[in-house]
């Protein structure tokens, strides 16, 4: 009978050691997934006030294009 408990003890010792290690790989992976979903989250950002800032200048030329456009056909009214 003594025998039988200590191989369960020992079995018991090697789960518990293999679910603490699936413990720390699991909170590794996620530590490692939060750390690369805030790099994603960032270069999300980063390219969202790119793309803001550049459709502001795209915008600002499209106004100055009918702005000058404008302006040529006024000039060109007043010379006929």
């Amino acid at each position: 009978m003594e025998k039988r408990i200590t191989v369960l003890e020992v079995l018991v010792q090697q789960h518990t050691k293999s679910i603490d290690r699936l413990d720390r790989s699991i909170t590794e992976l996620r530590s490692d997934m939060d750390h690369r979903f805030s790099e994603v989250n960032r270069t999300q950002q980063d390219f969202r006030a790119d793309v803001d800032r550049k459709f502001v200048w795209v915008i600002g030329m499209q106004f100055t294009s009918l702005i000058a456009v404008l302006g040529a056909i006024a000039k060109l009214a007043n010379l006929f």
